[in-house]
C-alpha cells in the first residue's frame, strides 16, 4: 500500500464545513491502496467545536498534532469573543482592538493568520519523512499557508505533492472587498503562483477556482460531495410543522430576509411553517430577521454536532442553501448542497440562477435556486413543497447525485495520486 501525507489544518474536533472534505477523503483513501498519515493541529482557532466527527477518524489512521499558537486566545484576553473567521471587514461599531487585529491580519500576515503554525507543522513532516518513505504528500487550504509547507518539503524530499485549493486564495471574495497595503496584496500573489508553478498537480472542487489561479491546465476537478454512511441509521419522520432548515453562518452577504419576507406573504394560508437557523448569525443581519418576523416563525440555534445536523437534515421539510450576494459569485459551491442531495429533502436556493449550485440544483432535480430578490418566486416554491409536504408525497430521487458519493469522489482521487 502506497503511503499519502496529508498536511491540513482543520481536522475533528473542528466543526464547520472545512473538515469533512479531508475527513472522508483520509476514511475511504485505504480502499484504494492509499494509507494517509495526517498531520494537523492541537487546539487551533476553529469556527466551532464538534467532539463527534472524533468517532469518524478510522482508529488505524496516524494522526499527528502539533503545537498550534492561535490568535483565539489573543482576543480572549482582550475581551473579545472570537477571533475574525470569514469576514475581514469591519465597521465603527467594532472595538479598537478588533478592528486592529484584521488590520494585523490584511498586512502583516500572509497569506493568512495561521501561518504560526507553519514552523511546527513543518518540523513534524520533517521527522515523520525522515523516518518514513512516503510516495507524495497533500496539502489542503484553506488556510493557503499550509501550502507552504508542502512547498518547503517538496524542496527538502523531491517527493510528490498535489495541492488542494477548496475555496480561491488570492481572489476570494472578502479579500477583494477590503484594503490591504500594495507590497502585501503584491507578496500574497507571488506565493500564489509559486505555489502552483511548483506543484505537480492541484485539484479544487470546481472550475471557477481553477480560472482564478490561472492552473485550468494544471488542474484536475474533484467536488465536496456527501458520505451515505451519514444517513443510514437515520430514520425519516413527519414533522408537525413544515420545517424550513437553514444550517451554517449567516452574514450580511448570505442573508436569508428575502425568504422571510416571502413566508410573510403566504403565511396566513399556512400558519404552520417554521424557519429554523442552525449557525451563528451576525448582530446586523439578526436584528433584521427579528424585525421581519412579524408572525414569530423563525427560531434561532446554536451550532450542532455534525451528526446531530443530519438528523435534523433528513427530518426537515425544506431546505435551505443560501449563496453569499457579492461579486463574481457564479462559481461559489458551499459544501453543505452535496449534504443537502445526500439528505434527499427539496432544498430552496437563494443566488445567481446562472451559478454553479443552481446547475447542481436542476441537474439533479433536487431543487430550486432564485434570485436574491425574486420573493414571488420563493413563495411560490414554497407553497408549492408545502402541498407536497401536506399530501405527504415524496420528492423524486434522481440518480445524478451518485456521482457526488464520497467512496465515487475518493476513487476520483486515488486516480490522480496513481497518476502522479
Amino acid at each position: 500500500m502506497k503511503k499519502v501525507l496529508v498536511i491540513v489544518y482543520y481536522w475533528p474536533p473542528s466543526g464547520g464545513a472545512g473538515v469533512q472534505r479531508w475527513l472522508k477523503f483520509v476514511k475511504y483513501l485505504p480502499q484504494f491502496d492509499w494509507q494517509p498519515t495526517v498531520i494537523t493541529t492541537s487546539n487551533g482557532d476553529y469556527p466551532a467545536i464538534d467532539e463527534s466527527l472524533l468517532k469518524e477518524v478510522p482508529e488505524d489512521i496516524k494522526v499527528i498534532r502539533t503545537k498550534t499558537p492561535t490568535f483565539g486566545k489573543w482576543f480572549s484576553k482582550a475581551g473579545e469573543q472570537s477571533a475574525p473567521y470569514g469576514s475581514l471587514e469591519t465597521s465603527e461599531e467594532d472595538s479598537f482592538f478588533r478592528r486592529f487585529a484584521i488590520w494585523c491580519r490584511l498586512n502583516l500576515t500572509v497569506p493568512d493568520a495561521r501561518v504560526v503554525w507553519n514552523k511546527y507543522a513543518l518540523q513534524a513532516a520533517f521527522e515523520e519523512m525522515r523516518k518514513f518513505k512516503y510516495d507524495l504528500i497533500i496539502t489542503s487550504g484553506p488556510p493557503h499557508s499550509t501550502h507552504l509547507i508542502g512547498r518547503k518539503l517538496k524542496n527538502i524530499f523531491n517527493v510528490k505533492w498535489l495541492v488542494d485549493f477548496r475555496d480561491p486564495w488570492t481572489k476570494i471574495d472578502y479579500l477583494e472587498k477590503v484594503n490591504r497595503f500594495a507590497l502585501t496584496k503584491k507578496i500574497d500573489e507571488k506565493l500564489e503562483q509559486k505555489i502552483i508553478n511548483q506543484c505537480d498537480r492541484i485539484i479544487s472542487i470546481n472550475k471557477s477556482i481553477l480560472k482564478g489561479l490561472k492552473a485550468i491546465n494544471k488542474g484536475i476537478i474533484i467536488p465536496n460531495g456527501f458520505d451515505p454512511a451519514d444517513f443510514t441509521e437515520i430514520e425519516k419522520k413527519k414533522t408537525k410543522k413544515f420545517q424550513i432548515n437553514y444550517f451554517g453562518n449567516i452574514t450580511a452577504e448570505r442573508d436569508p430576509s428575502i425568504v422571510l419576507k416571502a413566508v410573510n406573504q403566504i403565511y396566513s394560508q399556512f400558519p404552520d411553517i417554521q424557519i429554523n437557523i442552525w449557525g451563528n448569525v451576525s448582530d446586523e443581519v439578526k436584528a433584521d430577521l427579528i424585525s421581519l418576523d412579524e408572525n414569530k416563525f423563525v427560531k434561532f440555534h446554536n451550532y450542532i454536532p455534525h451528526d446531530k445536523m443530519m438528523r435534523r437534515m433528513v427530518n426537515s421539510s425544506l431546505l435551505l442553501l443560501l449563496i453569499n450576494n457579492v461579486p463574481n459569485n457564479l462559481g461559489i459551491l458551499t459544501g453543505k448542497i452535496y449534504e443537502y442531495l445526500g439528505a434527499k429533502v427539496p432544498v430552496l436556493g437563494v443566488g445567481p440562477i446562472e451559478g454553479e449550485a443552481a446547475k447542481i440544483l436542476n441537474e439533479t432535480r433536487s431543487g430550486k435556486m432564485c434570485d436574491y430578490s425574486d420573493q414571488k418566486a420563493i413563495s411560490e416554491f414554497i407553497s408549492w413543497q408545502y402541498s407536497m409536504w401536506k399530501k405527504d408525497e415524496k420528492p423524486t430521487a434522481s440518480g445524478e447525485i451518485d456521482q457526488y458519493d464520497r467512496v465515487h469522489l475518493t476513487k476520483n482521487l486515488a486516480e490522480v495520486l496513481e497518476s502522479l
